[in-house]
């Protein structure tokens, strides 16, 4: 099971500094809708998340939904492990990831925090694709391979390595 399981065109490389620009930029599509509360999606929606959360100066709360065990593909679709904690009940969400390819994590999210109570949600990722299901908020639109500065190495054995499924991608 791979997790790149559709074609790119090229490679966009995300650093520190463009990373801190796109979280900004998502911060202020964002800032007319006044969320009461930011929601993070585990693991790579959790840094944006984060710094938006403290750009708007609102709580933070992370939820977990993923493929994956142990950063491993285990699962066709994804699946809710950590949900969206009771506090957010009668609030504005603001459901953050790092990346939306087909849509199918936010949606679930985003129900997920319906469910729990929240008032409204909308999301907001920092890239998307454009074959997929669209954020209310995006950063950055491309069909590129598009690597995070927290994902581009693993460490291995006492070395950082690039990470294999980006290797892997570019392969194919």
């Amino acid at each position: 099971m791979q997790s790149y399981d559709h074609d790119h065109e090229g490679e966009i490389n995300i650093a520190w500094e463009e990373f801190d620009s796109l979280c900004r930029t998502l911060a202020m599509m964002a800032s007319s809708y006044d969320p009461q509360v930011i929601v993070g999606i585990a693991k790579g929606g959790v840094l944006p998340a984060t710094v938006i959360a403290s750009l708007l100066r609102r709580e933070f709360y992370p939820i977990r939904i993923s493929r994956r065990h142990n950063d491993q593909v285990v699962r066709d679709t994804p699946e809710i492990l950590q949900g969206p904690p009771p506090a957010i009940r009668g609030l504005r969400v603001l459901l953050v990831d790092d990346i939306v390819a087909t849509g199918e994590t936010m949606d679930l999210a985003r129900k997920a925090c319906l469910t729990q109570g929240a008032s409204q949600v909308r999301t907001a990722s920092l890239c998307s694709h454009s074959f997929g299901q669209r954020p209310d908020y995006v950063a950055l639109v491309s069909d590129a391979l598009i690597v995070f500065p927290w994902d581009r190495e693993i460490l291995e054995r006492g070395q950082f390595v690039p990470h294999p499924e980006y290797e892997e991608s570019r392969r194919a």
